[in-house]
């Protein structure tokens, strides 16, 4: 099928559907290792498409060593052929990782799966991992950067609690963290919003002035969060947001990295509102830094590209 670098490389034979896994890990290695050194864009432009192949040493051996903690995982619960491999069994395994792995850890895991699986003629367990990334993604920790949600709304009707949507929603609205949605105070008569010492002691002000609808919005979810609030816990309340936000964001098919996310989508959409108004985008940044409570544009900007 494929050559060496001077060209395209020999044909390689297939490999039985029942071998077993560790013969499987071998015949991988032999054939994945084949890409370095070749051109990716050589191989797109023969294949004429992605490229079955890994072509630097550092994701040869981190991809190699995913495929052989699978195998022996594997072979631990008893499943020692490639015949015998089931998505449930690879799900299984990418989950277990979730606990005690980054999220970007775990897109590796899963990219090195898919690689082995498509590579030893098994392509619908690559597909199955592939139909279930956002599930195992949302599942591992967070990498510690938010990415905004591309449908927020889907996100707040899929949460189960009421008081949670109240939360998410307040969230979306005002740019809040968690933590802020509590501290909340309104000056109805001035369309504002004020949050009492946020993050770093700071007291920040959001002026609705300009969106009279939203800030409406704004004093229901208020109000109906206090009432809420005197037949629940905060502390409970806000653990439990949580799980119920991940859970929510896998059912909507969209990527957990926390409820940072519903700050990243206002800072998006308050951009694009200030700008459709005109504004230079030097002063729609100074604006959002005002509101989301950062003292540097450079912050505005990261979360903009969230």
């Amino acid at each position: 099928m494929y050559r060496s670098s001077g060209g395209l490389m020999k044909s390689l034979k297939g490999i039985k559907k029942n071998s077993g896994l560790t013969y499987a890990l071998k015949y991988a290695a032999g054939v994945l290792k084949q890409g370095i050194g070749v051109s990716k864009r050589e191989v797109y432009r023969r294949l004429g498409g992605r490229s079955p192949l890994i072509h630097s040493y550092s994701t040869f051996n981190r991809y190699m060593g995913v495929a052989k903690e699978f195998v022996n995982w594997a072979r631990e619960k008893g499943v020692n052929r490639l015949d015998k491999v089931t998505p449930e069994v690879v799900r299984e395994f990418l989950l277990s990782k979730a606990g005690y792995c980054s999220q970007k850890t775990l897109k590796v895991n899963a990219s090195a799966l898919r690689k082995f699986f498509e590579v030893v003629g098994r392509p619908d367990i690559s597909e199955e991992i592939g139909r279930s990334y956002q599930e195992i993604y949302s599942a591992g920790r967070s990498s510690g950067r938010a990415l905004a949600f591309a449908h927020p709304e889907r996100v707040i009707s899929n949460l189960k609690e009421e008081v949670h949507r109240v939360i998410a929603e307040l969230q979306l609205l005002t740019g809040a963290r968690v933590g802020d949605v509590k501290k909340m105070d309104l000056l109805p008569l001035e369309n504002r919003v004020v949050i009492r010492k946020s993050k770093g002691g700071r007291t920040r002000e959001i002026d609705y002035s300009d969106r009279p609808e939203e800030f409406e919005r704004i004093k229901e979810l208020h109000g109906r969060l206090k009432e809420l609030l005197r037949e629940k816990e905060w502390s409970s309340v806000r653990k439990n947001y949580y799980s119920d936000l991940k859970r929510a964001a896998v059912k909507a098919g969209e990527v957990y990295t926390g409820s940072h996310a519903f700050r990243v989508n206002y800072v998006k959409r308050r951009l694009e509102q200030l700008k459709g108004r005109e504004l230079p985008e030097e002063e729609a940044l100074k604006v959002v830094e005002s509101e989301i409570g950062h003292s540097r544009i450079e912050m505005s900007i990261y979360y903009s590209r969230g």
